[in-house]
């Protein structure tokens, strides 16, 4: 019954209430939407609404349908109102809604960890008390909402067995003086028993406010506390933010508080002294790394805290969070715990649609390591014993020489058919001492036999890589370990790679994607230009006392993945999967260019404050709570599609997608932008086809490429093929191919008709 009330007040746009006290000061969890009407008003101007709004996207959805245009929105709200027991009609009345507050209070020894588990559950003792409060504009509004919960509440109970059926009882109250910010005097009590074990329910009515209530006894009390509380304010923690983050430079969307780092806490409370270990690994680097990565969103999931979400008069969001109180996890301030300097900056790569930088405490790394030993005394003895054998220290030469800065970026896609280009980098003061403990960690590595390693000198750097081809042999791989069965080698999309620079070492996860680095950086020095700075981050600036600066063009970065995927719709009908391809109930070819749904949105800003006893952070993008859920979402699926790898190199003998280059008129085709319409666009979808199919091949038979493209067809039979129906090229001719010493290349003769070999007008794709 609980999550169904919850479920049918989110489906009107969140608005929360005004008054200070209304939820109490023991409440972990605070949510308010103070001005629903304003809200829905200035929605219009943000990006989703433009997008949603736009008439070539509803063009395109019914094409894509195969129908007349589609709105986004309505079919939305079709498909809730296709749900059952007519719970759909709360749509019908976010109008006379004026604002909406809810709250979450952990009752005795609860906590969140076992709030949540318990949630739903019959427990002895309510775990958790809930009150949603929403306020309308008159008392019919109020009057039909309340209707429509209490309908639903019938209809969805009439299926249940009768011992399971809740047990409805209604009656009045009165309310202190003239009821207060309940504009009544009285109040109707719709009490529930019998639902969700224990925990006692109801839906109370009176005046212009609405009130669900779960796990109070004594509900009259609090009926009467909240009568008497002023409007205008949800809580003192409320309360309390609004006066750390100052007035809103647009309409309130959003206010919440969260306890500060309440998870955190519960989280490590729960190991039972085995937090150290957590804390190490899990609860700081991959925290911070999280909030470098994914900004505001990730922040407020970790940190908790006071957090206000504000639309623009440009429709943009303006996202502040105040957390106050120091961090129960010290690796939390190991990156972005101090003030950054402007030269930090220049650790970012240039094109990278999504970066940040932040400041970075080596030293932290291993006070957090030392922490996390069963016996902190040995590991000197420990750091002597590797000393003595493999010639470094942890301390002295691996951790000791970084800097204290360390960004992270993530360039463009070159292609799904490769692993994503994620790169890490921190500062280095001292490269030979590093390298040193680089060369001792690998020989250690080495003697260990777990994972094969490799150092490899490439155009005045190292690179260290390791290979997991071994974890497999092992029979992780094949054997049913941990990843068991699957018919690839992981080092194929994934060979976690350090890179020492001269003044920077690079985390990256092919050997590939550290070399074009190193590429990069080494043909502007030749041409002797300075490194150039990240745009982006440029122009955002290093506020005063600013700990972490991110730059996310998440748009653009989806919009490609997008367009790759689109490139490679034809596949689902021309691969042989399993049987033959799928018939889609989609047209395929009808799905729209990745501008039209961009073209609305443009890049974040954020930058984050780290202060004696708080933290500060500040955000502004076109992207909105309910887009940043879809991302999420996006980025999940998308992050499955990258399990196919590049391409072997010459060698035969590791993949390698260094130079998988399409190549028109001699110049490099930049499929990041979009695929181009007509001939040429054809040939590239037709390209990809080709290059996956080609992979697959080699996945199925030890490596090798195949002599000719037609044997991508099998033989019908015995020999299974990769690719059902070989495609043509924009000009309906068939393609080129040739492999050397398995050195792959494919080429259209192009608009021209003359084979100039992969020149000319000729497109080529090299693998």
């Amino acid at each position: 019954m609980l999550l169904s009330l919850a479920l049918a007040t989110t489906l009107s746009p969140l608005a929360p209430q005004e008054a200070p006290g209304l939820h109490p000061d023991s409440a972990e969890f605070v949510l308010s939407v103070p001005d629903l009407q304003g809200t829905m008003g200035r929605y219009g101007k943000t990006a989703m609404a433009k997008m949603m709004a736009d008439a070539d996207l509803q063009k395109a959805i019914g094409e894509v349908m195969g129908s007349g245009p589609v709105d986004p929105v309505e079919l939305l709200v079709q498909q809730l109102r296709g749900m059952g027991n007519d719970l759909p009609p709360i749509l019908d009345l976010h109008q006379g809604v004026r604002s909406i507050s809810i709250s979450l209070d952990f009752l005795g020894d609860a906590d969140l960890m076992s709030a949540i588990f318990t949630l739903g559950f019959p427990t002895e003792e309510p775990q958790l008390a809930i009150r949603w409060v929403v306020d309308f504009v008159d008392e019919a509004s109020c009057a039909a909402w309340v209707k429509v919960l209490m309908d639903y509440t019938t209809a969805n109970s009439a299926g249940l067995p009768e011992s399971m059926k809740p047990k409805l009882s209604t009656r009045a109250l009165t309310l202190q003086g003239d009821g207060g910010s309940f504009g009544a005097a009285s109040a109707t009590i719709n009490s529930m028993v019998g639902m969700d074990g224990s925990l006692p329910q109801y839906i109370v009515q009176g005046g212009t406010r609405a009130v669900l209530i779960a796990g109070i006894e004594d509900i009259d009390a609090e009926l009467q506390r909240m009568s008497g509380v002023a409007l205008g304010a949800v809580s003192d923690q409320i309360t309390a933010g609004r006066a750390k983050l100052g007035e809103s430079a647009g309409v309130k969307m959003i206010e919440a508080y969260v306890s500060p780092y309440a998870g955190i806490n519960a989280l490590m409370e729960s190991m039972d002294g085995g937090a150290g270990l957590m804390e190490t690994l899990l609860l700081g680097p991959m925290g911070s790394m999280l909030e470098l990565m994914m900004g505001a969103p990730a922040s407020a999931m970790i940190r908790g805290g006071h957090w206000d979400v504000s639309i623009l008069e440009g429709g943009r969001f303006s996202t502040r969070g105040w957390v106050p109180g120091e961090s129960p996890s010290p690796g939390l301030d190991m990156i972005g715990g101090s003030p950054i300097e402007a030269s930090s900056l220049g650790l970012a790569h240039p094109d990278a649609l999504v970066t940040a930088v932040a400041s970075f405490d080596p030293a932290m790394l291993l006070d957090m390591v030392t922490e996390a030993a069963p016996d902190p005394e040995s590991v000197e003895a420990m750091m002597s014993q590797l000393e003595q054998q493999f010639g470094f220290r942890v301390d002295r030469d691996v951790i000791a020489p970084l800097g204290d800065s360390i960004s992270y970026s993530l360039p463009k896609l070159r292609s799904l058919l490769s692993a994503p280009n994620l790169m890490a980098v921190a500062a280095l003061e001292d490269r030979e001492t590093f390298t040193r403990g680089m060369d001792g960690l690998v020989g250690m590595i080495k003697e260990l036999g777990e994972i094969e390693g490799q150092r490899t000198d490439y155009r005045g750097a190292t690179l260290y890589s390791w290979s997991l081809a071994d974890a497999a042999a092992d029979g992780g791989m094949e054997a049913g370990g941990l990843m068991g069965g699957l018919p690839i080698d992981p080092s194929t999309f994934f060979r976690p790679t350090i890179t020492v620079m001269d003044d920077r070492v690079l985390l990256s996860t092919l050997p590939t994607h550290a070399k074009r680095e190193v590429r990069r950086v080494a043909k502007l020095l030749k041409a002797g230009e300075e490194a150039t700075l990240h745009a982006g981050l440029v122009e955002t600036g290093i506020a005063d006392g600013a700990s972490m600066v991110n730059f996310a063009d998440w748009p653009l970065f989806m919009g490609n993945l997008y367009t790759q995927l689109k490139a490679l719709a034809p596949m689902l009908g021309g691969l042989a999967g399993g049987g033959g391809g799928m018939d889609l109930p989609f047209q395929l070819e009808a799905l729209p260019d990745m501008t039209v749904l961009t073209r609305h949105f443009s890049p974040s800003e954020r930058y984050s404050v780290a202060l004696e006893g708080s933290r500060m952070d500040v955000t502004e993008s076109s992207i909105g709570p309910e887009v940043s859920m879809l991302m999420g979402i996006a980025a999940i699926g998308g992050a499955s599609v990258f399990g196919a790898s590049a391409a072997f190199d010459g060698a035969g003998d590791e993949w390698d997608d260094e130079e998988m280059v399409i190549e028109f008129a001699g110049q490099p085709l930049d499929l990041e932008e979009g695929v181009e319409p007509g001939p040429t666009g054809q040939t590239q979808s037709s390209l990809m086809v080709l290059s996956m199919g080609i992979q697959m091949f080699q996945v199925q038979n030890e490596g090798k490429a195949p002599a000719s493209l037609a044997e991508l067809q099998g033989d019908g039979t015995s020999k299974p093929g990769t690719i059902k129906e070989l495609p043509s090229d924009g000009w309906g001719r068939g393609f080129k191919y040739s492999n050397q010493g398995g050195k792959v290349r494919i080429w259209s003769i192009g608009a021209n008709g003359i084979d100039e070999k992969g020149e000319g007008d000729d497109l080529l794709l090299e693998l």
